[in-house]
């Protein structure tokens, strides 16, 4: 199994994901998965531009995402899968990611969304996502860097 980390971030790749997970795990790759990154070009190069030195990046929408998955827990190289929203997170699962966990990092305000736990601010669409994760026996917890505490989602009042 070559994915080790599966995590929501809107902001991708950013000094916590660059500085902490990725060292955690000691990723030679990171996969975005969001369908409106990957069409937008502009973007892909601003990313590209901030992936860390010496680390594979690949940016896909959910187009054959059965397939993607399969080819990166095939690989031998460890790899950090992001991604935006719990949606795409619940495809990434329903396309065969053998990790069961999901780590929700942050996640913004806005007119829709309240917040559910520090910078995590979800929709009621969005935690019933995270919920019927959560239900299919997927371990959904929040941690903002490796050294902080883990907190599931069950145990947020």
């Amino acid at each position: 199994m070559s994915i080790k980390f599966i995590r929501i971030d809107d902001r991708l790749i950013h000094g916590q994901v660059v500085t902490a997970w990725i060292k955690n795990y000691q990723a030679k790759k990171i996969l975005i998965i969001d369908d409106q990154v990957a069409a937008d070009s502009f973007l892909i190069n601003v990313l590209k531009m901030v992936a860390p030195s010496g680390i594979e990046l690949r940016i896909e929408g959910t187009d054959n995402l059965t397939q993607l998955i399969a080819e990166y827990e095939a690989d031998d190289k460890n790899t950090v899968l992001l991604m935006k929203t719990p949606q795409t997170a619940q495809k990434v699962f329903d396309s065969g990611a053998m990790l069961r966990a999901l780590n929700v990092g942050g996640m913004g305000a806005s007119k829709t969304r309240k917040n559910l736990y520090k910078n995590v601010s979800a929709s009621d669409d969005e935690v019933a996502v995270l919920k019927a994760m959560e239900d299919a026996g997927i371990r959904v917890y929040f941690q903002a860097t490796p050294n902080d505490k883990q907190i599931d989602l069950k145990n947020l009042k």
